[in-house]
């Protein structure tokens, strides 16, 4: 990495012009009242390295996971490489929820190589879904009339997305991707697309060279149009961090943290029994130790719930793991691979 970009004083007025055109695109107040928590299946996140970094991955995400994460970091790739083909899997639930994230950055071909391509799907998929009716259609619901199973169903979600991102020397990263939204269940449909955008800027703090990230989930609030009439809106999320952009030299390998803030665009804060509890929910921490730069053990904190990690890269692949802990739901495993060429 060019150290020199860490010097621009520029870096500092941009990320203060990106956040102002942010907050100038969001919806206003009457828009914002519909559809809470729409979306929600999507916000968990793809990629086992960032998973296992306690989601504090918006600074660091880079090549095809970055098309979730923060689509400034699809140009973050290794300039060396011009293609980064990624894959995830998991299951939760006794393996009734599956969660799949499949995606490819290329590098565009041109004389400077700065800016990078992506397109990615995220399926959530749900079967097993118990379809009931009354025993007696023409009685009411009692104890000698109660539901029995008729047939079961299923609940697919995808979302397909298409980002670029470009590096400008001196000032970082900028990128911006758009999302068209398809859920399908028992017979009704629903179909809608979104935006997001996102920056990434080298800054120098006491001495120490950072990496910057601000970033907008549906920045312009997504609808979702359901085949029933109905419609809802799906609210946008800002997050903000900074890590460390070449991490502390550890005997055989590197450790590297984060630290983020993401915040609803939404009130959520009664859902939660204090406000401390509220303030928790919306801070992520990550760390990563990489031996020999081909070893990763990782660790970090999503929303209070503990996360563990490793991974290893072996010439041109990469696998990673990650355990979500959660106290009331389910632990998550989930497994990604990587392939650079």
């Amino acid at each position: 990495m060019d150290l020199n970009i860490f010097r621009s004083k520029e870096n500092y007025k941009l990320l203060i012009i990106i956040l102002f055109q942010i907050l100038w695109l969001l919806p206003g107040p009457g828009l914002m009242a519909q559809s809470k928590y729409a979306g929600e299946s999507f916000s968990v996140g793809v990629g086992a390295r960032g998973l296992g970094m306690g989601s504090a991955f918006h600074t660091l995400a880079s090549g095809a996971e970055a098309l979730y994460w923060n689509p400034a970091g699809l140009a973050r790739t290794d300039p060396e490489v011009d293609n980064h083909l990624a894959f995830m899997h998991s299951e939760r639930f006794s393996g009734e929820v599956d969660y799949n994230f499949i995606g490819y950055a290329r590098r565009l071909p041109g004389k400077d190589r700065r800016s990078v391509a992506g397109i990615g799907l995220i399926h959530l998929g749900v079967g097993g879904i118990p379809v009931t009716r009354l025993e007696d259609p023409d009685r009411e619901l009692g104890p000698d009339n109660r539901p029995v199973i008729e047939r079961y169903s299923s609940k697919n979600d995808f979302v397909l997305l298409a980002g670029l991102a470009r590096r400008f020397p001196g000032n970082g990263w900028l990128g911006g991707n758009v999302k068209v939204i398809y859920l399908r269940q028992e017979g009704a449909s629903a179909s809608g697309f979104g935006i997001d955008i996102g920056a990434v800027l080298p800054v120098r703090l006491a001495g120490v060279e950072l990496l910057a990230s601000l970033s907008a989930r549906d920045v312009t609030t997504s609808f979702l149009a359901y085949s029933t009439g109905k419609r809802e809106y799906i609210k946008p999320w800002i997050s903000a961090g900074v890590a460390l952009a070449e991490g502390f030299r550890l005997p055989g390998g590197m450790l590297n943290g984060a630290f983020e803030v993401s915040i609803p665009v939404e009130r959520r804060r009664k859902n939660y029994a204090s406000d401390s509890d509220y303030l928790m929910s919306l801070l992520h921490f990550g760390v990563e130790y990489a031996l020999y730069r081909r070893m990763f053990l990782r660790g970090g904190l999503d929303e209070k719930h503990p996360t563990f990690g490793a991974g290893i890269f072996v010439r041109s692949l990469a696998l990673d793991y990650a355990w979500i802990g959660h106290r009331d739901l389910d632990q998550t495993h989930r497994i990604s691979l990587g392939y650079f060429f």
